[in-house]
């Protein structure tokens, strides 16, 4: 990095050579810092299952998720353990009644698991994010079998975010007082981001709507909440001449909102879209009190290049790149055309106004939908073509109706007022409700997608990022390149058609002839949903493309004209019998005799030993040269990656 930028300094007048030269060290800086951080992650990470153990600790974090209660806790001893071998936090669930707060000492009799790398290869990685928050185990309380501690000395709360956690307690309870499910559950979700008491079928509604982006708080919330205090405090700061018209009260509401957004940032649990937004919005505010233009790229790639400092981990996750993309297009949209579109709006009749705000409306929607489609679709596999109508009906329910009210009653809340201003949110959180319910039961608005490749999006994104820097036609011209690889990327690919998951008690068989999955009686309902999304299925075609398979071992038959016979088992009794009438021959719980079965007609096998050290497999039956990839060959020996009691060196 030292380099490149010396060599950028030295070139500054040759500007082609400059720029180049400063693209490589923006990237060599990047990796830098992504390094950093991987080092000064936990160390001596968790190797092995803790059946049962004794945790002392402190309570630093409480998540409530449905009738569960998700602990963060500080340990100071873990039986088992010796104390220096472990700097890292660890998170627990409890059943949702335990009297439990933050900054309690407790010790607790629990079962502790290490990180779970992904089932198979191209399953998500939740181990990453959980590396990265400094969490290095995770498990559940066995019963009511804890201890708490709690006095005068242990609870006072020594540090803001210990505060924070405990106000976002105090209101989830008056939330609960005011307010009846399931729009309780929804206030929730828009006030102190906790999304644990939305019903999973009012979840899955507003995701086939394209209005999943309400529960997470992020850029809209933000935006809607700041911009409602700007407001409020410049036109109460207007209503006063002598102020008004002596003092700079534009900047003074900025710095109101700048605080508003603040405490916004504590309540909501401070996720990463949160402190991204409130990133963005802070450079908004900062260019208002130094007189210089808010809104601009520039905006967006200072955001960017903050976050990325703080917690380079979150441009793998499907909210940066969303923000990003969405941000981006926006920013270039109404900086550009959109501008020019907006002038003179201010001397247009009001009905004018309304149109154009509606019309606006629609054209953030097709904007938003069009550049975040492909990375909805690539990481959630559908994509909602209902999205800009939903959006239509909700973003001005939100804007106009349950912002400002969620404003007034935070303000309320301290003095016990805020009930009547719950009560006249509920009306408008059931809109959003209905809204999300009949759009989410019309069959045609859910697109399912499968099969995209990380290379071809990763072209993608890199093609429309370079276009909306540049927003000039001769610019273009280097994009064309890059898409053309992307779309050959994308030719080329072919998903795997089976799944083998390293848990050894999962697995599935995609026939694409006949668009059927085969699957093992007893899979989790989590792990059904995730692979049906995989191979683009939609749920309420299950009946007829998924087939559960109770026998053991489980013989299919795939492939069509071609056809091949995979045998499954968790034990084979005989496994030469096996290998003589199968292509493909696995072994969940024991060792093949791999020379002996390939030799006896069997090309591909899979057994107890590779599930053990190289996790859960993918296989691609017509892919001779590498049929079978393991998730240590395909996310690689990272520090958070636990596979067979090891971390990779």
């Amino acid at each position: 990095m030292i380099l490149l930028a010396s060599g950028f300094w030295l070139s500054r007048r040759r500007t082609m050579v400059a720029f180049a030269l400063q693209l490589m060290a923006c990237l060599a800086a990047g990796f830098l810092i992504a390094a950093l951080h991987t080092q000064m992650g936990p160390t001596n990470l968790l190797t092995r299952t803790l059946y049962s153990t004794n945790i002392s600790g402190t309570i630093i974090a409480l998540e409530p998720r449905g009738n569960r209660l998700r602990a963060t806790i500080a340990p100071t001893a873990i039986d088992g353990l010796d104390r220096d071998t472990f700097d890292w936090k660890v998170r627990l669930s409890f059943l949702g009644d335990s009297d439990l707060a933050i900054g309690d000492q407790i010790s607790v009799r629990a079962r502790l698991f290490a990180l779970r790398p992904p089932s198979v290869p191209g399953d998500p990685d939740f181990a990453r994010n959980l590396y990265f928050s400094n969490i290095g185990a995770t498990g559940f309380a066995f019963g009511r079998q804890f201890e708490v501690s709690r006095n005068e000395e242990q609870n006072k709360i020594s540090y803001l975010w210990q505060y924070f956690e405990v106000l976002r307690q105090e209101i989830s309870r008056k939330i609960d007082d005011g307010m009846r499910p399931p729009e309780a559950g929804i206030a929730k979700a828009l006030i102190i981001g906790e999304r644990g008491d939305v019903w999973p079928e009012i979840a899955e509604d507003l995701r086939k709507s394209g209005l999943a982006h309400l529960l997470a708080i992020s850029g809209l919330h933000m935006g809607l909440l700041c911009g409602t205090v700007f407001f409020l405090i410049r036109f109460g700061l207007a209503a006063v001449p002598p102020i008004a018209l002596r003092y700079p009260i534009k900047k003074w509401a900025a710095i109101g909102a700048m605080v508003a957004g603040l405490v916004y940032l504590g309540l909501s649990g401070a996720t990463v879209p949160t402190q991204r937004a409130y990133v963005m919005l802070f450079v908004v505010w900062v260019a208002l009190l130094l007189d210089r233009r808010a809104i601009s790229l520039r905006l967006v790639g200072v955001a960017a290049v903050i976050v990325l400092a703080l917690r380079p981990d979150a441009v793998l996750g499907a909210s940066f790149q969303l923000s990003f993309a969405a941000v981006g297009a926006l920013v270039a949209f109404y900086d550009g055309p959109g501008r020019r579109w907006l002038d003179g709006q201010g001397t247009r009749p009001w009905f004018e106004r309304a149109l154009v705000y509606l019309a606006g409306l629609v054209i953030t929607g097709v904007i938003v939908t069009a550049v975040t489609a492909p990375i909805i679709g690539y990481h959630f596999g559908r994509i909602s073509a209902l999205g800009v109508v939903a959006n239509l009906f909700a973003i001005p329910v939100m804007a106009f109706w349950v912002m400002p009210l969620i404003v007034a009653a935070l303000a309320l809340m301290p003095f016990g007022f805020e009930e009547p201003v719950l009560w006249l949110m509920r009306p408008g959180l059931t809109i959003l409700l209905d809204t999300a319910s009949g759009l989410g039961n019309v069959e045609w608005g859910l697109w399912y997608v499968a099969g995209l490749d990380a290379a071809a999006m990763s072209c993608a994104m890199l093609a429309l990022t370079w276009c909306v820097i540049w927003r000039n036609r001769v610019m273009i011209i280097p994009v064309i390149p890059v898409l053309m690889i992307a779309v050959i990327f994308q030719i080329n690919h072919r998903s795997p058609d089976i799944l083998i998951s390293g848990d050894t008690e999962s697995w599935a068989v995609f026939d694409r002839d006949q668009q059927v999955l085969h699957i093992p009686e007893k899979l989790s309902s989590f792990q059904k949903s995730l692979w049906m999304a995989r191979f683009g299925m939609r749920p309420e075609n299950e009946s007829r493309q998924v087939q559960a398979c109770a026998d053991d071992p489980c013989r299919v038959v795939f492939g069509g004209d071609g056809a091949k016979t995979i045998v499954i088992a968790n034990t084979l009794t005989n496994p030469f019998y096996a290998c003589r009438n199968a292509d493909i021959v696995v072994d969940l719980k024991s060792d093949l005799p791999t020379k002996q079965c390939r030799a006896s007609g069997a090309d591909i096998q899979v057994d107890d030993d590779v599930l053990w050290w190289q996790g859960g497999v993918t296989l691609d039956s017509d892919h001779r040269d590498h049929p079978v990839v393991s998730v240590r060959k395909h996310v690689g020996a990272w520090p958070w990656i636990v596979i067979g009691g090891r971390i990779a060196p």
